[in-house]
Parts: C-alpha cells; structure tokens; sequence
C-alpha cells in the first residue's frame, strides 16, 4: 500500500513522505527534522492535535460511562457521584453533546434524567453496537468503567447487576469500531484483568491494576475524575488534558494518598496505547506505550477546542489544520497495511506539517508559539 500515506490527506492530494519527496529529514518546508521515530514521539508530547469542531461532523468523540454494583451504600454513592461529574465535564467543559454520553447506571431511579438505562452487560453492549451503527469512520470512542471487580476462574469480571461483564465480551464489542480510536478506561479493582484481552491497534487501555489479583477498592478513579473535571493534569499548560496526562496524572496521586497514609501501594495502574497488551506504568512515548493516548485529547476549559474563531484568516488555519488532523487519524487507521518506515515518513511530515499550522494560528492569536517545539522543529521564526 505505498501509495496509501498519498492519498490520505487532504480528500486525496498527494502528500508524499518526507524521504520520498524532499529526502531523508528534509520536509516541504525546507527545515531538517530529527528521526522520524523521535519527532513523532515529542510531538505526540507537546503537540497533542485539537479535538476536532463538532460542526465538522468529523472527529467526534462518543462517551460511554458505565457504573455497576456498589454493594456498601458508600460505594455506591462514589460510584454514582464519579459516573455524573464526569457526564458533566463532557458535556460542559469538553463540548460533547448530549446525545453523544451515555452514562449507564445500578440504579436508574437514581437519577433518571441522567441514567440512560440499567448497567446491565446486555445494556453496555446495546449501547455500543447503536454508537457503532452512527459513528463516523474518524469518530472516537471513550469508555469509562467504574465498579467492583473480581477474578472467575482466572478471568477478570466487572461487577454488573445481572451477569457480570467479561472482557471477552467487551472486546466483541470494540471490535465493532474498527476504524476509530478506541480508549477503555477501568478503573475498578482486579481491572488489569481487562488490559491484555482487549488491547488491540488504535486502542488505548488504562486499568487502575496491573493484574486481576489486585482486588482491593481502587483509589484511582477518584483521580480520573479529578483530572477530567479540572485543571489539574494539564502538564504542559495547553488548555487541554490528553488521556496520556490523565492517567500520569491519577497514577502519582494514588502514589501519595498511599504514601502519605504510611501504608504499602496495593493497585499499580497501567496503560497500553500499542497493542501488544503489556501495558506501562510508566508510559514513555520514545519506547512503547503513550503515544497514542497523547494524541487523546479529552478537550478544554468550557470546551473552546471545539469552538470556530470568527476571524475569516484564523477560521482558513482552523480548517487547514483540520485537515492535516485528519490526515494523521487517516495514515494511523491505515498503519497496520504500511511498511514501518513509510508509516513513519507520512506521520513526520504531517506532523511538522502540524506544527507549522500550529505556529501560524499562535501567532495570529498573538498567543506566542512553543520556543520547544520550534528548538525540535528548527523551524525559521517568520
């Protein structure tokens, strides 16, 4: 498929590789780039794309908050509590629509305005399959798991009203997105069950444990949720927080709950964005994991990534951009049919290509650029 980075961006304009059209880290803009291996994982770090406007009708993000069984009244209540701050961050701080954040619940009567239906297994499929049957090839999927887990038989489980859901069912499900990107997010105990059935290309996966043996109530979706309502896990104070810093985020924060009650670490959460279902506590987007979920941006204050300038100049560098976004979502739904380096090429030069565009609307915005970026870049000042 050596013509398929070509025809990916731009409604299939030719915008060959890097080391094709300009030679080995020359791209069209006349500036030497590093390894294309390495610039895209720096970029992946300090040049995580935009969500996509909903008003393109492209590049939309679909929630899914799932939340099952307490069992002691308190557990319930955080389980319920955790399900609807992060409805409301979705919809009131990332700028997803209604219709497009399902939040299954134990107890609809709890709060039935906001429940869509029971969190049974059959209900967390159906709601899959229908976001299936709407979502557009470039669309994303976000997954949250909040519960109870056990092990059955060695097998993870999460604790459902009814039967219980299995990550082999969940997978079945996954497997009907088979171009979009797809985060599943576990916080519960014995979650790292989850983690090596359901990975997969294009699939990021966070459990709050690293294995099903960890069985003890998990503190990190208490900091999930923390890091999706605020600013708190936005490192590198872009205004928006990526599912990478999320997870870094909750991770060391659960380190210094335990930490500071003197007491020994009982979860270890980890993260598999690569597919080959190890996962990384620590994730470093140079070596394997992270890459992925730091392309995963879960929005902005009050949702303004998702907004249209007025300015007819900056709303032409919006749609550009756009453009080359979804050129990047292209090339990386068609990697696993590309040889490694011709992947890697396409993904340099859209990459810089982003980072030019990017340059452009800072400066328009008079909101400055990254002095880092440009350093890696070595892009010209203009």
């Amino acid at each position: 498929m050596a013509q398929t980075a070509g025809a990916l961006l731009r409604g299939g304009r030719v915008a060959a590789a890097g080391s094709a059209r300009h030679g080995r880290g020359q791209t069209a803009h006349g500036v030497r780039t590093p390894h294309p291996r390495w610039i895209a994982a720096a970029l992946a770090i300090l040049l995580n794309p935009f969500v996509l406007s909903d008003a393109s009708g492209q590049g939309r993000t679909h929630a899914v908050v799932v939340y099952g069984l307490g069992g002691a009244p308190e557990y319930g209540a955080a389980f319920h509590e955790q399900a609807m701050a992060l409805r409301e961050a979705f919809l009131n701080r990332h700028g997803m629509n209604d219709d497009r954040v399902t939040v299954l619940g134990e107890r609809v009567e709890a709060d039935p305005e906001r429940i869509a239906a029971r969190s049974t297994s059959e209900n967390v499929l159906r709601a899959l399959a229908g976001i299936a049957e709407r979502a557009e090839p470039l669309d994303r999927l976000l997954v949250v798991l909040i519960g109870h887990g056990t092990a059955v038989g060695g097998e993870a489980r999460l604790n459902l009203p009814g039967p219980d859901l299995s990550p082999g069912e969940l997978d079945q499900a996954l497997d009907l997105f088979p171009t979009q990107t797809v985060a599943v997010v576990h916080v519960g105990s014995a979650s790292g069950g989850f983690l090596r059935p359901i990975s997969g290309a294009n699939r990021i996966v966070v459990t709050a444990t690293r294995s099903e043996r960890e069985r003890n109530a998990t503190e990190f979706g208490e900091f999930f949720v923390e890091a999706v309502t605020s600013d708190e896990a936005d490192f590198d104070k872009d205004d928006r927080t990526s599912l990478l810093e999320a997870f870094q985020f909750a991770r060391q924060q659960v380190a210094r709950r335990y930490e500071a009650a003197n007491e020994l670490l009982t979860e270890h959460a980890i993260l598999d964005d690569n597919g080959d279902g190890e996962g990384s506590g620590e994730p470093d987007v140079a070596e394997a994991d992270g890459r992925l979920a730091a392309t995963f941006q879960l929005g902005g204050v009050s949702g303004t990534s998702a907004q249209t300038p007025d300015d007819p100049e900056l709303a032409r560098l919006y749609d550009e951009r756009r453009e080359i976004q979804e050129g990047i979502e292209a090339l990386r739904s068609a990697r696993d049919s590309m040889e490694e380096n011709a992947y890697f090429d396409a993904l340099e030069e859209l990459l810089v290509e982003l980072a030019v565009k990017n340059r452009e609307i800072r400066a328009l915005e008079g909101s400055g650029r990254s002095a880092v970026v440009d350093t890696i870049l070595r892009v010209p000042a203009s």
